[in-house]
């Protein structure tokens, strides 16, 4: 009766929360090079390019654009007075939230070390995947040095390598094609996930994974394995979410939906 009496309820709530997308905003985008949405705590809509990021605040102040004149690899807008771009050639933009710099760009100094995918978590450390050894490595790119080096890590279900870093709490995921790895903080590795997103948009966001699966949202919990499916979308080219909206960029237009909670 437990295993009935919880279906029930994993279903209820999946109704439910199909509710809580309530759209309240569409903003043209005229800027065609644009081809992934984000956004912060403050609900600041950042348009990224190839090389640049424009950066639309919800006050009245004047936007931003900040060409970085590289291509971009990873931009982490997490923290509203803080963006992270890495760019090729390993160089490291930490900029305010004007989008000024606010040093000057590290580049990753090593030969010991090819990172494809970065996640900084602090103003000294971050993660990131190491193609040559293929490994995870917190590394503090302030002071150039390793402080952990994962066990190697065994790719499995066809995957090539790993595309995305997120972390939360105490635990970093790992992105491939078709696993989600989950390791500690202390570089170990906990399980995996297997998902595979068919190379449409997804976004990390706490310890779940938005995605797009056959034009509709869906949401997957990494830690309870469980999947919620929301509201329907087409012609999906990026998402983003914070805690109270959805953005949604079809390449021309940016649909905003609030999310209301029960």
């Amino acid at each position: 009766m437990r295993v009935i009496y919880t279906i029930l309820f994993l279903s209820i709530y999946s109704i439910c929360f199909s509710q809580n997308f309530e759209l309240k905003d569409s903003i043209i985008i005229n800027n065609q090079t644009v081809k992934t949405v984000d956004t912060d705590l403050n609900n600041s809509i950042y348009l990224i390019s190839d090389s640049k990021i424009e950066k639309r605040f919800t006050t009245d102040k004047q936007n931003r654009i900040v060409d970085l004149k590289n291509i971009l690899l990873t931009v982490d807008t997490s923290n509203p007075l803080r963006l992270y771009a890495y760019t090729n050639f390993n160089r490291l933009n930490i900029l305010d939230e004007n989008l000024s710099p606010i040093q000057d760009p590290i580049k990753f100094n090593t030969s010991d070390y090819l990172p494809i995918a970065l996640r900084v978590v602090d103003n000294q450390f971050c993660w990131f995947y190491d193609m040559i050894e293929n490994k995870l490595v917190q590394y503090n790119y302030q002071m150039q040095k390793p402080i952990l080096t994962s066990k190697q890590i065994y790719l499995k279900n066809d995957d090539q390598s790993i595309e995305k870093i997120h972390s939360y709490r105490n635990l970093i995921y790992l992105k491939s094609q078709n696993t989600i790895y989950v390791y500690d903080d202390y570089a170990n590795f906990k399980y995996a996930v297997e998902l595979n997103t068919n190379n449409n948009p997804y976004y990390f966001y706490k310890d779940s994974i938005f995605y797009i699966d056959n034009n509709r949202l869906i949401n997957k919990n990494i830690t309870t394995k469980v999947s919620t499916s929301y509201l329907d979308v087409k012609n999906t080219k990026s998402i983003a979410f914070n805690e109270s909206n959805f953005y949604h960029f079809n390449g021309s237009v940016l649909n905003i939906y609030s999310i209301k909670y029960p």
